[in-house]
């Protein structure tokens, strides 16, 4: 009998520890999903969806159009992309990307700017080099990826070793033969990942400082507008008579990125667009006339995202609203219907002005 009542109480006592092992296996298990469900990927907005479903050919290529240059693929195109999927937080897509951009771009550790069909390229864009790599750093850091980090800094130490001139990066550097342009389009500078380069010792203090001294050395023409390039051999800025206003753009956002002041630019960004309540995608610099008649969600885009950085949420809203504007229905992404016109810089710009957008609105 003491036998049979010893038994019976350690079967309570095994089932009570069994009990309760159940209940904290339930409790870690819904931390686990609460953890997971924190860090999904949110839901696909329209233009994304027309990225994936109609620029992303069989390969992962994101086609340049639908028409004349479905089978031209830009190292923009990609870098941008992949932009947009690390601040989205899409690693699988992200890794996806890193392994297309490591099949069919990479060369000599530099990336081809262009595939055309199957032909690489034999020059580089400093831009996309430089904002690939940029991303791949943080990303290394971000997800503890010992890959993207090499490869980050291997396109970065080629930049470096293969792509300067008197200690200035230059706009590109034909990985055959490495001869190398003798000028740095102030659009190509991007303080963001020069950063990474620094944090991850590839560029020295001096070399980041003496690539942000060009940024805030430029001279402003009497209009406001921002040089077009750095001539190295004679440390010359050069001006543009047709001002795009991408690049322009592109320059205000970084300077604004770092802190330098953009104020005469921006007062006469919505100067020129309050005229008719649009920005066209080039302005005569003499007449400050818009030279050709198009708009373009690229433009709205990155009028957004520097508006942002410019601290003035109510003009970003406005231009924000302007680029939404250009799609064809909310379901949609930024093409016409009819003639199936669209460029991939027109939707990947828009999907990083609806990430910027996003981060800010939450704050």
């Amino acid at each position: 009998m003491y036998f049979l009542l010893e038994g019976s109480h350690l079967n309570r006592r095994g089932i009570s520890i069994c009990l309760l092992l159940i209940c904290c296996l339930l409790v870690l298990t819904s931390c686990m999903r609460k953890n997971i469900q924190s860090q999904e990927v949110k839901p696909l907005s329209s233009t994304e969806k027309f990225v994936i479903n109609h620029l992303i050919n069989e390969d992962g290529l994101l086609r340049t159009n639908l028409t004349d240059q479905k089978n031209v693929y830009l190292s923009e195109s990609a870098g941008l992309w992949l932009a947009y999927l690390y601040e989205k937080g899409d690693q699988e897509r992200f890794h996806q990307q890193v392994e297309v951009i490591k099949d069919h771009f990479f060369k000599n550790g530099l990336l081809a700017w262009k595939i055309d069909e199957e032909k690489q390229a034999t020059v580089n864009a400093l831009i996309d080099d430089e904002r690939i790599a940029g991303i791949l750093l943080k990303a290394g850091d971000k997800w503890h990826s010992a890959a993207y980090t090499k490869l980050g800094k291997t396109i970065s130490q080629s930049l470096v070793k293969d792509g300067m001139q008197d200690g200035f990066f230059v706009d590109y550097v034909d990985v055959d033969t490495y001869k190398k342009a003798n000028v740095l389009t102030l659009s190509y500078i991007m303080p963001q990942s020069l950063k990474e380069m620094k944090k991850h010792d590839v560029l020295t203090e001096k070399q980041y400082q003496k690539q942000l001294s060009i940024l805030s050395k430029a001279p402003l023409s009497k209009n406001g507008n921002y040089p077009k390039a750095y001539q190295i051999d004679n440390q010359t800025y050069v001006y543009d008579d047709d001002l795009h206003l991408v690049d322009q753009l592109y320059v205000a956002y970084h300077r604004a990125s770092v802190g330098q002041n953009t104020q005469i630019f921006k007062k006469w960004l919505i100067k020129i667009y309050r005229r008719e309540h649009k920005l066209y995608g080039r302005y005569t610099a003499s007449t400050e006339n818009p030279s050709v008649q198009y708009e373009s969600p690229a433009v709205y885009a990155l009028a957004t995202r520097y508006m942002l950085k410019a601290g003035d949420f109510k003009m970003a809203q406005e231009f924000y609203g302007k680029m939404n504007e250009m799609k064809i229905n909310k379901k949609s992404g930024y093409y016409d219907a009819k003639t199936k016109e669209t460029h991939a810089f027109d939707n990947l710009s828009p999907l990083l002005a609806e990430r910027e957008m996003a981060h800010a609105t939450k704050k």
